[in-house]
């Protein structure tokens, strides 16, 4: 299908526009259904790893289809979601799922209804069905397909902490489900045996399943869940493990009296405490049967009130891109806590929240970027909630001084259903933390002492990839020292590069709060970025001991920690090149100046070149020369043109990344979502300005995508983006005014924005 054909069939089954009318005081009001302009399908083809199934918004659960195609390789990659558009097949659904991460986990509680019981079940594939497209339907909360194999029709919705499915039988006596308690996606197809460490189930009468399951890939999760029936179950078949290996969760063939209804019901709750807390939070979210559609009609609700904080003018397409952004955006990070307020810390058992809710899934070193900051503008009670999460993870983390990754506390790097995963650089919790607070969002339950302390034992303390003794003795980490046990050799440049823009993120803070030693030593820290400048060749490099320089490296190879001596972490010297978020000025004038600058950065994307793994398979997309948008250390340099002599050229560059490399269609996300930093990356590109440095509340100018977007901020008040003569080729901003004053810089501040008021850019051509 292209994009034209999509788009119609987008405008044909919305007729454009949906409006639910209201009736208040005799008057009738119309209230816009945003819901409408929402594609979930959207980056479920190609790497874009998002899935098609039903949440709310930061919910827990995310039921969802997990499909199926004949092996090929790479097969694992693409299915990190559980589900790839183009596959022939779906295998069954699962209640939870991950949003556009690029390590598989989760797809736990494997549901298919069948209408046979004469599959050969030594397979857990041979479960599968055909399905038509025509059939599949997805809207924010909600999912709809028809199995073709077994005559039913799946819908899936859900709560905060409840799966609920409802399936309709074309013939009631063959209405069979297959439950599968093992499965999960993983690297390899194979493992699935493996992933579960330990489970334990029972049916506690004809209508319940209840149980426990830990499971393995990428992080150790606890899961407690219960299992309701519309049905009474008449008859269980356990099925034997496949291919005769052992696995420590079952699977079942369920039979049901239907009676004379053709639709079963069912219901998930899950938690990480215990089965009880699961039933409680079941009973709490949808305690009666036959409530699908009020479920439904709620959770759209819910997904109205987050995505009307925007308001869109432009072109059907550009809306449709624009709220399905913001609609990833807000599918995480996802509350683990039960309706109590109680969650299971990382390795100190379970405890209760600071602020009632606990949210993990936390992709820090994508989402610090773009994602982050966004929430500040739409989202603050959100940002305080989140930010109070990471200090309860920090206050809860246990100490192993045993072990060099965990002998001291730190904040979240990359948490997985309250478990660190260990994933990526950076201690990026902290300028997510000091951003906030420094826009005067605080975390709950906690003082400036605490947050402060949280903020300089992750920074100064040795844990798993925080190489403090290497930096502090050298001046950046040498790639053939070790002085520590956690020191590897690898991703050397980034790692020091990610580390100092934390540093002086701390830094502002102890500013802040008055602590001058310590602010001062953050700051010394973070102008390490010049000791791994080489100005003979323009890159930034990896050093040995002796302070020399790596000779012929091939600036075009993007390395990572899979390689020893690396560099860069997934990214190549022309990525890193421009990594210095915090001090652009002194970037540019290192590379000898705003021409110099401007130089480098057409070298990067003018490059007949583009970005290459040579070590691993993995096919590159989203590339433009040598900048990469399909990741994310480099999604702040298209900006840096306004910080050369060139500036026009960040306008032209963003207009196409606009245009061209988000899409609504399958395949319209050239890179993994990464739990929203890419939707957000398009969101402020459409609105005009982004947060190169994203910590201290200044966001630089580019150049709006849609003639006229509306904030409503959470204060009462709006902010107006207003693209005057914006067309194919008036994309370049000849001037900038706000609220009648015309701006003589290239930025506008976190401040202008929640006093609300009217940011007009006037478009011209480049003639």
């Amino acid at each position: 299908m292209n994009k034209k054909e999509w788009l119609n069939t987008v405008t044909k089954n919305m007729a454009l526009l949906f409006f639910a009318f209201v009736f208040s005081c005799g008057n009738q009001e119309t209230i816009e259904d945003y819901t409408a302009y929402v594609n979930p399908f959207v980056g479920t083809q190609n790497d874009g790893h998002t899935f098609p199934g039903a949440t709310t918004p930061l919910g827990m659960v995310q039921p969802s289809p997990e499909s199926y195609d004949t092996y090929y390789k790479g097969y694992e990659a693409d299915h990190i979601a559980g589900y790839q558009y183009n596959d022939p097949w779906l295998i069954g659904f699962t209640q939870t799922h991950l949003n556009g991460v690029g390590c598989p986990s989760l797809s736990d509680i494997l549901l298919q209804p069948l209408n046979a019981d004469t599959i050969n079940s030594n397979s857990r594939f041979n479960y599968k069905s055909t399905y038509k497209k025509e059939s599949e339907e997805a809207i924010p909360g909600y999912y709809k397909v028809y199995l073709d194999d077994f005559k039913v029709q799946v819908e899936l919705t859900a709560s905060e902490h409840v799966a609920y499915h409802r399936y309709t039988y074309n013939t009631v006596k063959d209405a069979k489900l297959l439950i599968d308690l093992q499965y999960g996606v993983t690297w390899n197809v194979k493992d699935i045996p493996g992933n579960v460490l330990d489970a334990y189930q029972q049916f506690e009468d004809d209508y319940t399943l209840s149980g426990y399951r830990k499971a393995r890939q990428w992080a150790q999760r606890d899961l407690y869940y219960v299992i309701k029936f519309s049905k009474k179950i008449t008859n269980k078949n356990e099925l034997l493990p496949p291919d005769n290996k052992q696995e420590k969760a079952p699977r079942y063939i369920l039979d049901f009296d239907m009676g004379d209804s053709p639709v079963l019901e069912v219901k998930i709750g899950v938690s990480t405490v215990g089965v009880e807390e699961a039933k409680k939070n079941l009973e709490a979210q949808i305690p009666s049967w036959d409530s699908f559609d009020a479920v439904r009609t709620s959770t759209n609700k819910k997904w109205n009130d987050i995505l009307g904080k925007i308001d869109i003018e432009g072109e059907v397409d550009k809306k449709i891109a624009f709220y399905t952004s913001l609609y990833h955006l807000y599918i995480q990070p996802n509350n683990i806590a039960d309706v109590d307020g109680q969650f299971r810390s990382s390795g100190s058992g379970v405890q209760k929240a600071t602020s009632g809710k606990y949210y993990s899934t936390l992709s820090l070193w994508d989402t610090y970027r773009a994602a982050k900051p966004m929430y500040t503008i739409l989202s603050p009670e959100l940002v305080s909630d989140i930010n109070t999460s990471m200090m309860d993870s920090y206050r809860y983390m246990k100490v192993d001084t045993l072990n060099p990754k965990e002998a001291n506390r730190y904040l979240p790097r990359w948490q997985l259903w309250g478990q660190e995963t260990h994933t990526m650089i950076g201690n990026h919790a902290v300028p997510v933390i000091v951003d906030a607070y420094l826009k005067g969002i605080k975390p709950k339950g906690y003082t400036d002492d605490e947050v402060f302390d949280a903020v300089w034992t992750s920074l100064t303390k040795e844990h798993y990839r925080n190489h403090v003794k290497l930096i502090d003795s050298f001046g950046y980490i040498p790639y053939d020292v070790k002085l520590s046990k956690i020191d590897d050799g690898r991703e050397t440049v980034s790692r020091l590069l990610e580390n100092i823009y934390d540093d002086y993120a701390g830094a502002l803070l102890a500013e802040t709060l008055g602590k001058t030693k310590e602010a001062k030593f953050l700051r010394n820290r973070a102008s390490f970025y010049k000791n791994v400048y080489d100005k003979e060749s323009g890159f930034m490099r990896g050093k040995n001991a002796k302070g020399e320089f790596k000779k012929d490296v091939d600036a075009t190879e993007v390395v990572g920690e899979w390689l020893k001596g690396s560099d860069f972490t997934e990214g190549n010297a022309y990525h890193y090149q421009f990594h210095v978020l915090h001090d652009i000025p002194g970037l540019v004038d290192i590379m000898g100046g705003k021409t110099e600058f401007g130089n480098k950065l057409d070298a990067m994307f003018y490059s007949k070149e583009t970005p290459e793994v040579r070590t691993l398979v993995w096919e590159l997309r989203g590339t433009y020369g040598q900048y990469w948008h399909g990741n994310e250390p480099c999604h702040h340099v298209p900006y840096l043109y306004k910080y050369s002599d060139r500036p026009h050229k960040a306008d032209k560059i963003i207009k196409t990344l606009i245009d061209d490399y988000y899409y609504s269609k399958p395949d319209g996300l050239m890179g993994n979502d990464d739990c929203g930093q890419m939707s957000a990356w398009y969101m402020f590109g459409v609105l005009g300005f982004y947060p190169v440095n994203p910590t201290g509340g200044e966001y630089i100018l580019g150049a709006p995508q849609v003639e006229e977007a509306t904030i409503n901020l959470p204060n009462g008040k709006t902010f107006k983006v207003k693209a005057e003569n914006l067309s194919d080729d008036n994309y370049i901003v000849k001037s900038v005014n706000l609220n009648g004053t015309v701006l003589n810089r290239k930025y506008i501040t976190h401040d202008e924005i929640l006093k609300g008021g009217e940011l007009i850019f006037e478009m011209g051509s480049m003639k």
